[in-house]
């Protein structure tokens, strides 16, 4: 059967990276999904990143853009781009221009092979230092939280949207990424990993780790943890003891 395919680019003062994210997506998608959109979210930002998101889709009939009026954050920006969305299939992509075109098509191309397409990266060491050290020590948390062995959790990942319809992220933070691929294995979707390289400058500038964004996906990682291991035991145990 074929797919088609939503590819949000959220962006927050991507003014300098926006218009080469959306053409290079449109190369790769194209090459591998016939009926597909790009949705650009522009999340309050402050440059010119609005203008250049009005040009793209004035100019491209498959780009379309959705405002949030003040920031809000990456897991906000997913879901409303979920809501927005009007192909079967969704899957998020950074507006910085960070993500090399082979190895986006490379995931892209494992649409149908299983509900859920995930990544992770072929050469980890061109993460520096303590970025590395916490990458792991999170992946290494959650498999051990919830009795996995995936190789990472925040990956480009691909979706049927209905299932994120119905299965909505509840944190507006980096923790929706982790949230999101928990839910997805916890309701029995098969899921596919695919290791791809990740380009070495954008490892190095990831704006990802800082003391907000750490508490932000604890929090997410505690609450996810109690929803999907904690409660639900709680409620089972209950249940048999009607």
């Amino acid at each position: 059967m074929a797919h088609s395919l939503s590819v949000l680019v959220p962006a927050l003062n991507e003014e300098r990276d926006l218009e080469a994210t959306v053409r290079q997506l449109i190369r790769v998608v194209a090459g591998v999904c016939e009926d597909f959109e790009i949705i650009i979210v522009n999340d309050g930002s402050t440059d010119g990143t609005g203008a250049v998101a009005t040009r793209l889709a004035r100019t491209q009939p498959r780009v379309r853009v959705v405002e949030n009026l003040r920031n809000m954050g990456l897991g906000y920006s997913y879901a409303r781009g979920v809501r927005e969305a009007r192909k079967s299939h969704f899957v998020y992509v950074p507006g910085d221009n960070t993500w090399p075109e082979d190895s986006i098509g490379e995931i892209l191309r494992h649409m149908g092979k299983a509900d859920v397409v995930t990544s992770y990266a072929t050469n980890p060491e061109v993460r520096v230092g303590f970025r590395r050290v916490i990458s792991t020590a999170y992946t290494t948390t959650l498999n051990a939280l919830f009795g996995l062995r995936m190789r990472y959790f925040n990956g480009l990942s691909v979706y049927p949207r209905q299932f994120l319809l119905t299965r909505p992220v509840t944190t507006w933070g980096f923790g929706f990424q982790a949230e999101t691929l928990l839910k997805a294995i916890d309701a029995g979707l098969s899921v596919v990993e695919v290791g791809v390289p990740i380009d070495e400058a954008a490892a190095r500038r990831s704006r990802a780790l800082s003391l907000r964004n750490f508490l932000s996906v604890a929090k997410t990682v505690i609450t996810t943890f109690w929803a999907l291991r904690v409660a639900r035991r709680r409620m089972l145990t209950s249940v048999g003891q009607l």
